[in-house]
């Protein structure tokens, strides 16, 4: 765990260096996105740039660094957005949600010039939902129903996610289902499109074709990952940073 926190620090570092001369900035959601901002704390470049968070949780921590913040009502795009990941795969599609942020978050990234994904090296696979869940915003109304639903639909372990003793609610005021496939996803279109279809369902937490590149820590390396590579190194996974010692 230490040495993937370790990793979350180093590629959050890198990723400064992404921004070039971006003056609206997206603030993806997790932990690696908390790293990152522990990163533009420090960073001089951050003065004059506006943030445009996509959770309460990152809108306060980048209040507390003195962060300048907007939303989406104030800047039709953000010209690039810095986002993590619980899982990506070998053409960059993307499992999200872990942190119940997901719809705001593919929101924001889809309503930005530049999509980029920081992650360690443990989130990569081969496949979606070969280590997670499948996260699945609903709306509170007729939740009982919609949960019934997708498991008629999916024939898999579906259950209402909960915080303590109670549900877990979302910044939408919302539910969440986290779904248990029986093995990892052969065509996440194809289950996109089919929860989608769902009555109930807000958003679904895979980020299909919409990450523009993703950079990746392997140790004290970095390693920027385009569409069409593997998760492993080589292919087309490109050494582009390593960290001095």
């Amino acid at each position: 765990m230490g040495d993937n926190l370790n990793e979350k620090e180093i590629v959050a570092r890198f990723a400064l260096t992404l921004i070039g001369d971006a003056e609206v900035i997206g603030l993806g959601s997790g932990t690696t996105m908390m790293a990152f901002l522990d990163a533009v704390r420090c960073w001089e470049g951050r003065k004059g740039r506006i943030f445009i968070p996509s959770s309460g949780e990152i809108a306060r921590k980048a209040r507390e660094i003195g962060l300048k913040i907007a939303d989406l009502e104030e800047f039709e795009y953000a010209d690039i957005t810095i986002d993590g990941a619980d899982e990506i795969d070998r053409d960059l599609n993307l499992l999200k949600g872990g942190g119940g942020f997901l719809t705001r978050e593919k929101i924001l990234a889809a309503s930005s010039r530049r999509y980029v994904i920081i992650a360690d090296h443990t989130k990569l696979v081969e496949k979606l939902c070969s280590r997670k869940p499948l996260p699945v915003e609903v709306i509170r109304f007729g939740s009982s129903s919609t949960l019934r639903r997708i498991m008629e639909r999916t024939g898999w372990v579906c259950r209402i996610r909960e915080a303590g003793s109670s549900r877990y609610i979302t910044d939408n005021g919302n539910y969440i289902i986290d779904l248990f496939p029986d093995r990892p996803l052969e065509k996440p279109h194809e289950v996109l499109r089919m929860i989608k279809e769902i009555p109930g369902v807000v958003e679904v937490g895979l980020f299909l074709s919409m990450a523009d590149e993703a950079y990746v820590a392997f140790g004290d390396k970095v390693k920027g990952i385009r569409r069409g590579g593997g998760p492993q190194p080589g292919g087309n996974a490109v050494l582009i940073h390593q960290e001095k010692g």
